[in-house]
């Protein structure tokens, strides 16, 4: 019996701790330059500095969501085992594959005894990350699967993103940011600050002008609103762009509380919205927003 964690392929974490902590993915995917890719956490099936690097070059990209069939392949695995699943899915806001989530669930419930729960975390990338590690944490101490939805729902809420891109126009084509936000985002010297909503949506909140005052920001708001210093990882993605990553990190440690970051690369779905010189910032704290 038991349940098993499922999530979508948007995670900033090594492969390891997943087969370590029995966390099944479902990829999403994208098209570059014509050619469809099942989505790789890892830098695998398209190294994450080839991406980023096609990316600088103009080349075409889209985005597709977990289909429904990738759902119910996963969980109809796990409910043949005769255990439940807990969904943590990628926020509903910017992507339709919570809703392929659901309705799989939907299509399978009348033919297993087991269940599926869905959660919703309104979270991306690192912030979707620290649910999902967090969550794992609960269920090792025993938390059953009803107990681990409620508790996912109240930690949500605590899960901060705040970000700097390099180029608004990359979330504009997505559909993420208006035009107006992008436009204004691509004066030059103006870079933006970013942060992911209460209900999962991104948000245009700040200009600054130049890149290490965007990354300095990005500290201020850390210290304005981390709480529990320690209890939970401060985490940093970035969209290949190590060296402003590296330096935030250290600005991070010297002008914080905070004794220890950790860095991942920014995968490639979320990557091709964000684009690259992407630098986002997780952590726990009192609110998402100001």
């Amino acid at each position: 019996m038991g349940y098993v964690i499922v999530t979508d392929s948007v995670l900033d974490i090594e492969e390891s701790y997943l087969l370590q902590n029995d966390i099944c993915t479902v990829p999403l995917s994208f098209t570059l330059e014509g050619c469809d890719t099942v989505e790789d956490d890892f830098g695998r099936t398209v190294p994450f500095s080839s991406f980023y690097q096609q990316l600088r070059e103009g080349k075409s990209i889209t985005t597709s969501q977990a289909t429904v069939g990738a759902f119910a392949s996963v969980f109809e695995g796990i409910l043949q085992s005769c255990r439940d699943v807990v969904y943590i899915g990628f926020s509903s806001a910017l992507s339709g594959s919570f809703q392929s989530g659901c309705m799989a669930r939907d299509e399978l419930k009348d033919r297993y005894p087991n269940r599926v729960y869905c959660v919703d975390t309104f979270a991306a990338s690192g912030g979707q990350t620290l649910i999902v590690r967090e969550a794992a944490k609960r269920r090792a101490e025993g938390m059953t699967a009803e107990q681990l939805v409620e508790w996912v729902e109240e930690f949500r809420t605590h899960v901060v993103h705040w970000f700097t891109v390099d180029d608004l126009m990359y979330l504009h084509r997505g559909g993420r940011v208006s035009k107006s936000s992008a436009v204004m985002g691509s004066l030059v010297g103006i870079k933006p600050i970013l942060y992911v909503s209460d209900d999962g949506r991104l948000i245009a909140d700040k200009k600054v002008r130049g890149r290490r005052r965007a990354l300095d920001m990005l500290c201020k708001q850390l210290n304005a609103h981390i709480r529990n210093i320690g209890s939970y990882p401060v985490t940093i993605s970035h969209g290949d762009c190590l060296e402003d990553a590296e330096y935030l990190k250290n600005y991070i440690l010297s002008h914080t509380e905070v004794k220890d970051v950790e860095i991942h690369m920014l995968d490639t779905v979320i990557g091709a919205h964000a684009g690259p010189g992407t630098v986002a910032l997780f952590f726990y704290g009192d609110k998402r927003g100001n």
